[in-house]
């Protein structure tokens, strides 16, 4: 199967909402393949949230090597299904992980959406990085229009 265009990828702070760490890859490289480049070792939490693409065993050995906490889904296989227990864990996770939802269904509905028709990564790369930038601004901006004044 062809996959056509550019992904970005993010690393959010959970607390806040702010973009930390983003990539910019063709759309063909799997999204697993850039979890080193997202982990962020000057994030004040060490827990890394992720959907079941990234439970795999080196992953698992990647984040123990770099000192931090795995959080992602579990992942059920053929003739395996998840326990009850583990159907449970992954909802709480998801509750978490809907934070990254958000900063896309922003993009997409305050942000004039999420389609490039930018030619080349480099290019892709500027757009998407502008982009992520604005929403930073935007987020800041409901930051601290939410702030308590301090007298």
């Amino acid at each position: 199967m062809n996959y056509f265009g550019y992904k970005n990828s993010i690393c959010i702070d959970v607390d806040h909402g702010f973009i930390r760490r983003y990539a910019i890859t063709p759309a063909n490289i799997h999204d697993s393949q850039l979890l080193p480049r997202l982990l962020d070792p000057e994030n004040e939490h060490d827990y890394v949230w992720a959907d079941s693409a990234y439970s795999d065993e080196c992953f698992e050995d990647l984040l123990s090597l770099g000192r931090f906490e795995s959080l992602i889904h579990e992942k059920g296989a053929r003739n395996h299904p998840l326990s009850d227990a583990a159907k449970d864990l992954n909802r709480v996770k998801s509750a978490i992980r809907a934070c990254v939802e958000h900063v896309f269904g922003c993009m997409t509905m305050s942000m004039g959406g999420m389609l490039t028709r930018k030619i080349g990564l480099a290019r892709n790369e500027a757009w998407w990085g502008l982009k992520n930038m604005a929403y930073n601004f935007l987020r800041y901006l409901q930051c601290i229009s939410h702030a308590p004044v301090v007298a």
